[in-house]
């Protein structure tokens, strides 16, 4: 609110692979979303979202049995069909982000169905169903290039290395889903900061810079309309958060007590 804002906006940061069941237990969550003139996601996740990225998903020139070592694609595949009936050649022409995007959500605690739409998806189709214009921060082309543009012995290095600490991973996994659920902001801080499995400037892309350019549309966005953005819960904290980076900007930002 405040800086001349005609109406208040709101702001929720997500956990990506929890359902719409967690946001059904808070009742003020449901009040705000249902008062907001318009929906901001990170995209607009529409009907072509999913063939929009399928092109970004896919290696053009090389495959998985051909980029991982024969030990490699056999750990991988092991690994794989211990969480699903999951066959890695069938898989071969997928990038290795995309592999490992499959092991993240499966050892994911609180995964989405397709009856129970994740967080992110549920709040959008709410705004669609209640007729509120819907924006997306960017575009899927933006998101796909920083979620599946690093280079693909980079991808490797990280999906071999996210199978052989595949303990540490589930157990940093729940860690990182009970902070969100008790709302412990600094303790997500903490985690995203501190993180080793990404090198500080692929952070930057995950998170600052896409916050800036965020922060770059989100002022004339809210001037006469009340906005409900949900985005990821990484991008609202730090210090080039989007919560910081509002109140840098001369916003007053205060959190609501959800329960």
């Amino acid at each position: 609110s405040g800086k001349g804002l005609q109406k208040s906006s709101y702001l929720l940061g997500t956990y990506h692979f929890a359902d719409k069941g967690f946001i059904d237990t808070m009742k003020l969550l449901n009040e705000k979303l249902n008062l907001a003139d318009a929906v901001v996601g990170e995209l607009v996740m529409d009907k072509d979202v999913a063939m929009k990225l399928a092109p970004y998903m896919m290696m053009k020139d090389n495959t998985l049995d051909s980029l991982l070592t024969p030990k490699e694609f056999k750990m991988v595949d092991d690994y794989l069909k211990t969480i699903g009936k999951y066959d890695l050649k069938k898989m071969n022409k997928l990038k290795p982000i995309m592999i490992q995007t499959l092991i993240t959500q499966a050892l994911a605690p609180k995964t989405f169905t397709t009856t129970n739409p994740a967080i992110d998806q549920y709040i959008q189709e709410y705004g669609k169903a209640n007729h509120k214009k819907i924006f997306g921060l960017e575009t899927v082309e933006d998101q796909a290039k920083v979620l599946f543009g690093a280079n693909l012995v980079r991808q490797k290095e990280m999906l071999v290395k996210s199978v052989k600490d595949i303990k540490k991973i589930k157990k940093a996994n729940v860690k990182l889903y009970q902070s969100y659920i008790t709302q412990n902001l600094k303790e997500l801080e903490k985690m995203f900061t501190n993180s080793k499995d990404f090198t500080a400037e692929e952070m930057d892309d995950l998170l600052k810079n896409r916050n800036d350019k965020w922060m770059v549309q989100l002022p004339d966005m809210m001037q006469n309309q009340s906005l409900f953005i949900a985005v990821g819960a990484g991008h609202l904290i730090g210090k080039n958060g989007l919560i910081k980076s509002l109140k840098a900007q001369g916003y007053n930002v205060k959190p609501l007590a959800t329960n």
